[in-house]
């Protein structure tokens, strides 16, 4: 009789432990999988696409392979030949402030093509709560035409060659001074 309460209490263990385990494969299973599954004609493209029929100075820019554009962020990644203290130093040595009143955040997203050059410019506009907001025009073109002139770029490598890759410049701005330039 004492065996019998062993041998149940064991399995009533094992059943609980294996129940338990195969719960939580299915939920991650469904969390990695099938949470987010995505109407693929709804939305072709991934968040960080740029329409090419959309964005300023794609004239005449060319990317690489258009189906495999890298995020920035690689281990060799994307980035201004001259370094992050050449990029703000360029910037802010350039940047008037011409009494604008302007606050939030003025981002600029484009790709950086296999040969380090950059084109397919968007730009979106967002108030320091990051809600969009239009800035002054001429602050916009300001920076726009600054950030253009950024030409020289080292084009992320990653799987044992030069890719094309999507990168951006945000700009934090109040009371029409950049107070930090992002990435």
């Amino acid at each position: 009789m004492k065996n019998k309460k062993i041998v149940k209490a064991v399995l009533y263990g094992f059943s609980t432990i294996l129940l338990v385990a195969v719960g939580y494969v299915c939920y991650m299973y469904f969390f990695i999988y099938n949470k987010h599954e995505v109407d693929k004609k709804k939305y072709p493209h991934t968040v960080e696409y740029i329409n090419p029929d959309k964005a300023f100075l794609n004239t005449g820019f060319k990317v690489c392979n258009e189906k495999f554009i890298v995020q920035y962020y690689n281990p060799e990644r994307a980035r201004y030949s001259k370094g992050k203290n050449g990029l703000r130093q360029f910037i802010l040595s350039n940047y008037k402030n011409k009494n604008y009143s302007d606050s939030g955040y003025l981002n600029f997203r484009f790709i950086i093509n296999c040969n380090g050059e950059a084109g397919r410019y968007i730009i979106h506009e967002n108030d320091l709560n990051l809600n969009p907001k239009k800035f002054n025009k001429d602050l916009v073109g300001q920076l726009f035409n600054l950030t253009t002139k950024l030409k020289k770029w080292n084009p992320n490598f990653t799987q044992n060659e030069f890719r094309d890759s999507y990168m951006y410049i945000s700009y934090r701005i109040e009371n029409g001074e950049i107070i930090e330039i992002l990435p």
